[in-house]
């Protein structure tokens, strides 16, 4: 009995720690190069970035990552072993890189944790180029933001 109650302990201390990562900002139709390679390229320079809103760093091993809308297969990346966001920081994730892709006439991206649970989600209904989904403040509501900020904080120039 004593077991059983020790895994449902750190059971529920693994979800309560996922509460801390959010979906915070968002790119679902890039017109800059936003990930540095030196050229503009649509879905590459898509991007999707997550916030560690707690006090410690957080392990996102085995989190998934997922659109609802896709051209020919589900968008799904799934965080390998190792993956920590430290407190208080971001973790940008490209299309390119993750195959999760948003759609520019709108599109649900879900963030699960390893065992299933919905951890956050945005969903939108239309884009515009350049203008992000974005967190104002970092972890707050969501706006629109004509000043993205992959891997940083978000800008308050929301239209």
């Amino acid at each position: 009995m004593r077991r059983i109650l020790m895994s449902i302990t750190v059971l529920m201390a693994v979800n309560l720690a996922g509460a801390d990562v959010l979906i915070n900002e968002m790119l679902a139709n890039p017109a800059s190069d936003w990930n540095g390679n030196g050229v503009v390229s649509g879905m590459e320079d898509e991007f999707i970035e997550l916030y560690n809103s707690g006090n410690e760093s957080l392990d996102i091993s085995g989190y998934v990552l997922r659109d609802t809308v896709f051209r020919s297969n589900p968008g799904e990346y799934v965080f390998p072993n190792g993956t920590v966001i430290a407190a208080g920081d971001f973790l940008v994730i490209f299309a390119s890189k993750s195959g999760v892709f948003q759609g520019n006439d709108g599109d649900t991206i879900r963030l699960y944790d390893p065992f299933g649970n919905l951890v956050d989600e945005k969903a939108y209904n239309s884009t515009v180029e350049d203008v992000s989904f974005a967190r104002i403040p970092d972890g707050g509501e969501w706006s629109n933001s004509t000043a993205p900020t992959p891997g940083k904080p978000n800008q308050q120039s929301a239209v």
